[in-house]
């Protein structure tokens, strides 16, 4: 079964979509006591007169496994809602995630190992001088970057895999996982789901977040904050039990 089918499968039944904010980078779910984040994609090109996102207005109130599939949607706006509801519907009962920033488990597992990142993350520079090597693989390639396209030969010279939960909305997830196959792997951001479920694909750390204060969320997300500016979601980290 698809990793996203288990996510949905495992999420809380009969929940409702409280509120739905489709932010310039960051999307926000609310279900109840629960909110889901994810990062916004859009598409790479887009006629002007073309949707962004079907039947706005009226996302609110429906079923939030409905929504959640649609991280199925060939439209990258609607597949970030779609994680976006997913992850205000996984339950988090039993699952002890320790209030830890992920890059702080990442930066001591890549000392003097071979790094790739899947993903342009803020603080990837810093950990350049501590490996031995750092490759970063992006859809959108900066200066320095290789072109996500080049994931399959760089990611099995790696040691150590950090991949963006991003990509569970663009659903290259899973090939990026099989890719990574025996090595340590990290995948970190707001889009990834905290569910053991990972763990049964090779992932040995999961760096996530948890909305604390929703409406301080909502309304930064909606003026236009990105992730690491938001106030009211706090960073978590869950590994791997070990056997």
């Amino acid at each position: 079964m698809d990793i996203h089918d288990k996510l949905i499968e495992s999420m809380t039944p009969g929940l409702t979509a409280d509120r739905v904010l489709i932010g310039a980078f960051v999307t926000v779910v609310q279900a109840g006591d629960r909110a889901g984040l994810s990062t916004t994609l859009r598409p790479a090109t887009r006629p002007h007169s073309a949707p962004a996102v079907r039947e706005p207005g009226s996302l609110s109130g429906r079923p939030l496994s409905e929504l959640a599939r649609l991280v199925f949607s060939e439209n990258p706006m609607e597949s970030s809602l779609g994680m976006a509801a997913i992850n205000a519907g996984l339950p988090l009962a039993g699952i002890e995630a320790a209030p830890r920033n992920g890059a702080d488990l990442l930066r001591d597992r890549a000392d003097h190992r071979n790094l790739a990142v899947i993903g342009h993350f803020h603080f990837i520079h810093e950990l350049i001088p501590l490996t031995n090597s750092t490759v970063i693989l992006e859809l959108d390639p900066r200066e320095g970057d290789l072109p996500a396209s080049q994931a399959e030969r760089v990611i099995p010279q790696a040691d150590v895999v950090a991949i963006t939960g991003s990509a569970f909305s663009n659903r290259t997830i899973e090939r990026l996982l099989e890719f990574a196959r025996g090595k340590w792997v990290m995948v970190m951001g707001p889009t990834t789901p905290l569910s053991p479920i990972l763990f049964d694909y090779g992932v040995d750390a999961i760096a996530g977040s948890v909305v604390s204060d929703l409406d301080l969320t909502l309304r930064q997300a909606a003026q236009g904050a990105i992730f690491k500016q938001l106030e009211g979601a706090r960073r978590v980290l869950l590994e791997k039990p070990r056997a």
